[in-house]
């Protein structure tokens, strides 16, 4: 058997639900073999706990933990 033998035979096995995701992936191959770019899709589903403000004092947070380092002696 041949490896392409081999990959529809592993296609035809897929449940239908996640064929999907199989091709997107293969289209994704085909695409970077002709020099196109592929795009990724990241899915992701998470819950975040933390100040309301979190995001807007980004640097304020990043500049206290750096500045504390520097201050730190052993």
């Amino acid at each position: 058997m041949t490896v392409r033998e081999e990959a529809h035979r592993l296609l035809d096995a897929l449940p239908e639900d996640r064929l999907s995701e199989a091709v997107e992936l293969l289209r994704q191959w085909a695409a970077a073999e002709h020099g196109e770019r592929p795009r990724r899709r990241f899915r992701t589903t998470a819950v975040f706990d933390g100040e309301p403000d979190l995001g807007e004092r980004t640097k304020e947070v990043v500049r206290d933990v750096w500045g504390a380092e520097g201050r730190r002696t052993a």
